[in-house]
């Protein structure tokens, strides 16, 4: 599972909480929005060596709520926002259990962020990793020798 997933997993949680009327964005554009919109971002923590060739993840999800001009719920609009991630179901993947919920309200905006703890196999890590290490040698013998090749792993 990657990040991709565990924010669109969060979009969907969202707008089951928010309904259809809000705009969601991955990602952070804000010029040429529709209003009220919610931008989604993931970020990427600590990596955890796992057993059989797995890696824990922690990353943390930010929901930001940019209301209608002259709207003044912002405050429901935080504590929606920490019951959407509360709980993430990640397509073709398990219900995600957010820790470290919280919300808050400034300048008019709410925001809301929760921590997930992913399970990454090896084909899902990002950075690759070496199993072993080939080493070939050629020796060139003077002429009227056979020359030797040898390989070791």
């Amino acid at each position: 599972m990657a990040l991709q997933e565990l924010l669109e997993g969060a979009a969907q949680s969202v707008r089951e909480v928010f309904g259809q009327d809000v705009e969601i964005y991955l990602g952070r554009a804000e010029q040429g929005v529709k209003r009220p919109c919610i931008f989604l971002e993931a970020e990427e923590g600590e990596r955890r060596p796992l057993p059989c060739r797995r890696e824990e993840l922690l990353c943390t999800v930010t929901a930001d709520y940019l209301p209608r001009k002259n709207d003044d719920a912002p405050r429901t609009a935080a504590e929606q926002l920490t019951q959407a991630l509360a709980v993430v179901r990640v397509k073709g993947g398990p219900a995600l259990r957010g820790t470290g919920t919280a919300g808050e309200v400034k300048s008019g905006r709410a925001q809301a962020s929760a921590r997930y703890r992913l399970v990454l196999s090896q084909k899902e890590q990002t950075h690759e990793t070496m199993d072993t290490v080939s080493l070939s040698m050629t020796l060139h013998a003077p002429d009227g020798e056979t020359a030797d090749t040898e390989t070791e792993e």
